[in-house]
Order: C-alpha cells, then sequence, then structure tokens
C-alpha cells in the first residue's frame, strides 16, 4: 500500500511535472521542425506559372527556366513546319499551369534535320493519280506544263527546283514537284474555276482539277504576318474571274490575293463553289495581271 502511495506521490511531485513539462516542449519543437523542413524540402505554398516555350530555341528555354528556377529536358523530336528546326513545338507540363521550384519541363522539339523520302515515280500515270501518289510521300505537286502529247492528262516529266528529279532521289518531305503533261493533240482549254473564299491550299487542289497553276501570291500584310496566318488565310480575289462560259488554256496561271480580313471576306462567304458562271467579284484586270494569263 505505501508502494502505491509513493508512486503516485512521484506523478504529482515537482521533479515529474517539470520533466514532463520539458518533455512536452521537446515534442512541440520536434513537430514544427519537421513541419518545417518538409515545407522547406517539398517548396510549400512556392507555385510558380509554366512559361510558353513554344518557338523558343534551346538556349532560350534554359534562359527562360533558369529565370522561373526550373529545369527543361528534351524528351522527343518530331518533323513540322510549324516552328523552325531545333525550336520547341511542345512540353509537359502545359503553358501556365502552376507547378512548384526546380520542376522539370520536358519538351518536345522540331528535329534539326527535316524528314526526307524517296521520290516515286509520278510519269506514266495521270495527273490525278499522280497527285495522290506525291501526297502519299508528303510531296506537294508545284506547277503543271501542259505540252502537245497523244498521251493526254498523262504526267510526262518531273522537276525540282528547275531540274528533273529520278525515281529513288533523296529529297525533303513537304518539297514541290512540278509536272510536264500531255494534252492531247489539240490546243483544248477549261473553263477558270471559282476560288474565292478558299485557303491557298484549297485553291491548289481545285486549280490542279482544273490543270491550271496559282499564279502571283499577293499578301494582305496587314492581317498576314505569320505563317500560321498565311495558313489561314483565305483568298477574296482572283484573276481571271470566274465567269459564265470563261476558259483558258491549260496551264495558265490564276493570280489571287489573301486575306485574314472579315470586312474582305464578307461579301464572298455565301459563294457557291460548285457553280462556275457565278460572279460576286468585281470583275477588274489587277495591274500587271494580263501577264498571266494565255492567250
Amino acid at each position: 500500500m505505501t508502494k502505491i502511495k509513493n508512486f503516485f506521490k512521484f506523478f504529482i511531485s515537482k521533479i515529474f511535472l517539470i520533466n514532463f513539462a520539458v518533455f512536452i516542449v521537446l515534442i512541440i519543437i520536434l513537430f514544427f521542425g519537421i513541419k518545417i523542413g518538409i515545407n522547406k524540402y517539398t517548396n510549400h505554398n512556392q507555385i510558380i506559372s509554366v512559361p510558353d516555350f513554344f518557338g523558343m530555341t534551346i538556349n532560350n528555354a534554359k534562359k527562360m527556366a533558369k529565370q522561373k528556377d526550373l529545369y527543361i529536358k528534351v524528351v522527343d523530336s518530331i518533323y513540322t513546319n510549324k516552328v523552325e528546326h531545333g525550336c520547341v513545338f511542345s512540353q509537359t507540363p502545359d503553358a501556365e499551369n502552376n507547378v512548384k521550384e526546380k520542376r522539370t519541363i520536358f519538351l518536345t522539339i522540331n528535329a534539326f534535320l527535316s524528314e526526307q523520302v524517296h521520290m516515286p515515280d509520278l510519269t506514266g500515270v495521270s495527273l490525278r493519280q499522280a497527285q495522290a501518289d506525291a501526297e502519299s510521300y508528303g510531296l506537294k505537286i508545284g506547277k503543271l506544263k501542259y505540252v502537245p502529247d497523244i498521251a493526254k492528262n498523262n504526267v510526262l516529266k518531273q522537276y525540282f527546283n528547275g531540274k528533273e528529279i529520278k525515281q529513288g532521289t533523296l529529297i525533303k518531305k513537304g518539297s514541290v514537284i512540278d509536272l510536264t503533261v500531255g494534252r492531247g493533240l489539240s490546243n483544248e482549254k477549261t473553263y477558270v474555276p471559282n476560288i474565292l473564299g478558299l485557303t491557298q491550299q484549297q485553291a491548289i487542289d481545285k486549280l490542279t482539277e482544273a490543270s491550271l497553276n496559282i499564279g502571283a501570291i499577293i499578301v494582305d500584310t496587314s492581317t498576314i504576318k505569320s505563317v500560321e496566318d498565311s495558313l489561314k488565310a483565305r483568298i477574296y480575289k482572283q484573276y481571271p474571274v470566274n465567269r459564265k462560259n470563261g476558259e483558258i488554256n491549260l496551264g495558265a496561271f490564276i493570280d489571287i490575293w489573301i486575306t485574314n480580313s472579315k470586312s474582305l471576306l464578307s461579301n464572298i462567304d455565301t459563294i457557291d463553289h460548285n457553280q462556275t458562271g457565278i460572279l460576286n467579284q468585281n470583275d477588274i484586270t489587277p495591274e500587271g495581271a494580263e501577264d498571266n494569263i494565255e492567250n
């Protein structure tokens, strides 16, 4: 019984209470010390908005990342014409996402070297087939030159940068191939299609179907300031214009005016491109454009 009384007296003694208080204080100090240490190690509440690295060179991206106390790492490369070679095309995390300091941003860049393909043989087939074959290789059909030949609408020769190119030659993907096409033995003509409201690529496709070429491209520099602007731009004027019963020699050139201006495009939004005899554009001959018309 005496031992039990002494035991309880110890718990209420001054020495025990002092030691217990010291123990509690040490526990509190240890708890907050650990919390502060963890917060510091994990950069608690130190949030950074990820910058947009799109289109930057690697050196510029490194400088930007250093300013933000971030790291970058190139993890992949692709072939694209949306940015210059060696520049950033995409990133993870995306721009404007919130991350902590010291975070690594993973980048995909446009390959330093252009992707190459083997030149196919586009000769001996119809123009339509040659166009499909070229597209399957990532190539584009450029100017068409029509010559008298019994093989009407068949491709006779293929050219790159003004020189005839042989099958199997390594060539940059996206290159433009010019063709010589037979037009039969008569002086055949074709209609002038309506290409108002189309993009450049849509116009090229439609003119190719009509055995014609894109001529001069007049750019509205107030609304077109980049490659992306140019890709989105649409045609608001053409010469020669589309008119009823209008005809032109095979292989002739059509000049186009392109813009992103809503006011310039507002009058052509309702044009039916399946109609070849409707003219919703002033029939004005632009200065110097006559040079592109074959009589």
